[in-house]
This record gives C-alpha cells, sequence and structure tokens, in this order.
C-alpha cells in the first residue's frame, strides 16, 4: 500500500533555505537591555538591531544572568591592563 502523503520534510525539499543562527556579542544584548530600562518599545529595538521582537524578549527575561556576565567579563579587562 503506498503512502498516504508525500514526505515533506524541509531536508527533502531543495528549494527551502535552512536558517542561521546569529550570535549577538555581550555588548548588542547589554544595549538592548538599557533601551529597555530606558522605556524603549519591543519593536523599536528589535528593529534597531536586526532582530524579531521575541528574541529582544528573551534576552530581557535573561537580563540578571546576562548583566552578571557583563559584570565579570569588565572585572577581568580591568585586570588584564599592563
Amino acid at each position: 500500500m503506498p503512502p498516504k502523503r508525500p514526505a515533506t520534510s524541509p531536508a527533502m525539499l531543495p528549494s527551502v533555505a535552512k536558517k542561521t543562527r546569529k550570535s549577538l556579542t555581550l555588548e548588542a544584548k547589554l544595549d538592548i537591555i538599557h533601551r529597555h530600562e530606558r522605556s524603549e518599545k519591543t519593536n523599536s529595538i528589535a528593529g534597531h538591531h536586526g532582530l524579531t521582537p521575541s528574541t529582544v524578549s528573551t534576552i530581557f527575561k535573561s537580563a540578571d544572568s546576562i548583566k552578571k556576565a557583563g559584570e565579570t567579563i569588565s572585572s577581568l579587562e580591568a585586570k588584564r591592563t599592563t
């Protein structure tokens, strides 16, 4: 008995390109958080950085850990100056 539906996985369709993942720098994430703290709208922040509003919201949700990482990096940079 033949299959009821043809296979339509993205790997089988040559016209569908895979999306590439973008990696944001810590500075970009901190900029997004600071803009949010200044009450800038999510859509405006997303448009400025070329991201989707859901990505920007995800960054807001993890703001505490991102700020801690920023503090750690800045303290390491201060120690490295020679």
